[in-house]
């Protein structure tokens, strides 16, 4: 967007990065490259390594994740504790993480004593694929009940196309690419296994059990003592630059650090806040709780 400004040639690329395997990407990649004046954005998009933003070129090392989610996260819970001096920053981001880890380690802890296995995401996406895989036909390919031919029949709930999918479950392998790229099985494998009564769980990557999430609280924060049994420091003191002390008028700003995806697309008109609608701002949304211009 912000070399070329082009919204629909920002989907195409959005759709190039998402595709989980080789073919969906040079799709795109090709109904790009057909469309006219093109020829900056191949050359812009070829001097990145396909490993650095697409799923299909990925390995598996994103598994699934194609975004700052998690930095984002980390932000908004110290986001209050920016603006402190660099010791209340770091006492406040110990203490913090501290109790996040008592109280996440109690919740897996209370799961895994219920006998659950595996984590929410997880039951969800296992209770989706095996609906799916209801309505898959199945063809088997060798007598060591390994390879398989799925394909797909017409679900009333689903309406994109059918197609025919190749497993190889010795290989982790799925044509649709979510069993590589995700580590998880999809609707196809599902299927391939009950046709062979085979537990599909047995190709579920551990990362998703509530064990491996209960081994990440394993490691607990140390208590803090009095400070009259810290030893003496015997570094050099710092003492602040008064210059470039902040001025101390006005509301200080606290805000996200901005990138590429906060940028607005040309053309697009402001909306409220609140009511999402265009031609006024919150101030004088007609919907604001006390306002005089709403009417019931």
């Amino acid at each position: 967007m912000r070399h070329f400004k082009n919204t629909e040639r920002k989907k195409l690329i959005i759709n190039m990065a998402y595709g989980m395997t080789e073919p969906r990407f040079n799709y795109y990649y090709n109904t790009l490259r057909s469309e006219p004046e093109t020829e900056g954005v191949i050359e812009w998009l070829n001097t990145i390594p396909k490993e650095q933003w697409t799923l299909a070129w990925d390995g598996g090392r994103r598994w699934g994740h194609m975004t700052t989610n998690l930095a984002e996260a980390i932000n908004s819970i110290l986001k209050k504790t920016r603006n402190l001096p660099i010791s209340a920053i770091i006492m406040s981001t110990y203490k913090r993480c501290n109790a996040l880890f008592i109280q996440r380690g109690k919740e897996v802890d209370a799961k895994l004593r219920a006998d659950q296995v595996y984590t929410e995401i997880m039951n969800r996406a296992m209770r989706d694929a095996e609906s799916k895989a209801n309505t898959h036909h199945v063809l088997e390919f060798d007598r060591h009940s390994t390879r398989f031919l799925v394909q797909e029949t017409i679900n009333p709930r689903e309406t994109r196309p059918t197609g025919t999918f190749t497993v190889r479950l010795h290989d982790n392998w799925c044509d649709c690419g979510k069993f590589q790229k995700l580590h998880m099985p999809c609707s196809h494998v599902v299927a391939a296994c009950k046709h062979v009564h085979h537990d599909y769980k047995s190709y579920i990557d551990p990362v998703y059990t509530l064990q491996y999430v209960s081994n990440v609280y394993n490691e607990l924060f140390g208590e803090l003592p009095n400070e009259s049994y810290w030893p003496d420091c015997e570094e050099p003191q710092i003492i602040p630059n008064p210059e470039k002390i902040r001025n101390k008028k006005g509301r200080p700003k606290s805000s996200r650090i901005c990138t590429e995806m906060d940028m607005v697309e040309p053309g697009q008109p402001k909306r409220c806040s609140l009511c999402r609608n265009v031609g006024h701002s919150k101030k004088k949304c007609p919907y604001r709780q006390g306002s005089s211009s709403h009417q019931p």
